[in-house]
């Protein structure tokens, strides 16, 4: 994963084609483990990675997505393969899931991002996880749904900021990318 800070160093180096070419169309961006909302263990004593799903925690998932909002510079990015044409990319504690997230309040196989480039435009499906997947930490997904530029994705208690990469690299810049959120 890289930091916001280290891609701030990054961008400098590069155009805003190339940016996109070595992170891919979009970006989830998240807290650190170990920040507020992701912890060594839940409210029960279970690890993040236990074999059993925990219950998710509400006021976990609203100010967890909240402070993604407000801790940008402490936030990183996480790892994803690049996705091109129409691509998958798969979520949940599982480990041969694309995006792994080791907190037991995530599901083995929680939800599917869909990218199609030629809509330019990222749906997300929840896979009939224990907790659900949640849009901006009130809408609960039920079924496959288009994504916006800004909106805030929670899978269990974890949470992750939605960004076009191209708000990204703008935003890294220097530049005003709220008019585009």
């Amino acid at each position: 994963m890289l930091s916001v800070k280290e891609l701030k160093l990054f961008v400098q180096r590069l155009t805003q084609k190339e940016f996109r070419t070595q992170l891919g169309p979009f970006v989830l961006i998240q807290r650190p483990e170990g920040k507020a909302g992701i912890s060594d263990t839940n409210k029960w004593g279970v690890p993040p990675n236990a074999q059993r799903t925990s219950m998710a925690r509400p006021e976990v998932v609203e100010s967890g997505s909240l402070s993604l909002l407000f801790q940008f510079d402490d936030l990183v990015v996480a790892t994803v393969p690049p996705m091109e044409g129409v691509d998958e990319l798969s979520v949940g504690r599982a480990p041969d899931n694309e995006l792994v997230i080791e907190d037991s309040s995530a599901s083995k196989r929680h939800a599917m991002l869909r990218w199609d480039a030629a809509n330019n435009r990222c749906t997300l499906q929840d896979l009939g996880s224990t907790n659900g997947t949640f849009l901006n930490a009130s809408v609960r997904i039920r079924r496959e749904t288009t994504l916006k530029n800004g909106d805030i994705l929670s899978f269990g208690e974890v949470q992750y900021w939605f960004l076009l990469t191209d708000t990204l690299y703008v935003k890294l810049r220097g530049g005003d990318s709220r008019s585009r959120l």
